[in-house]
């Protein structure tokens, strides 16, 4: 299991980094990255799910997967919640999802 990397990052080193990770936006106000993703069916959705759950494990950093079937979306949320902020293992955590 990986050890997260808490780390405190300024605000211009999220938006710098974050504008490297396809897809992924830095929400400052509550200080969060995010990205959705677009499925036209049920079943692709679930497995894309299970393998983010499996990154989430190798990571050992866990984020909120909201599922709206009605606009067929998957949003993935992360912030490092004992900071209040988004950290290093935050940035690393949506390059390994974008490597799949």
């Amino acid at each position: 299991m990986a050890i997260e990397d808490k780390t405190l990052l300024t605000e211009d080193e999220i938006r710098a980094e974050v504008a490297d990770l396809d897809g992924w936006e830095y929400l400052e106000d509550s200080k969060e990255l995010q990205r959705v993703w677009h499925f036209e069916k049920f079943v692709p959705t679930m497995a894309f799910v299970r393998r983010l759950t499996e990154i989430m494990d190798e990571n050992n950093h866990h984020s909120d997967i909201g599922l709206n079937s009605r606009t067929k979306t998957l949003t993935v949320t992360v912030t490092t919640h004992s900071e209040n902020a988004v950290t290093r293992a935050d940035l690393d955590f949506a390059g390994a999802v974008n490597q799949g």
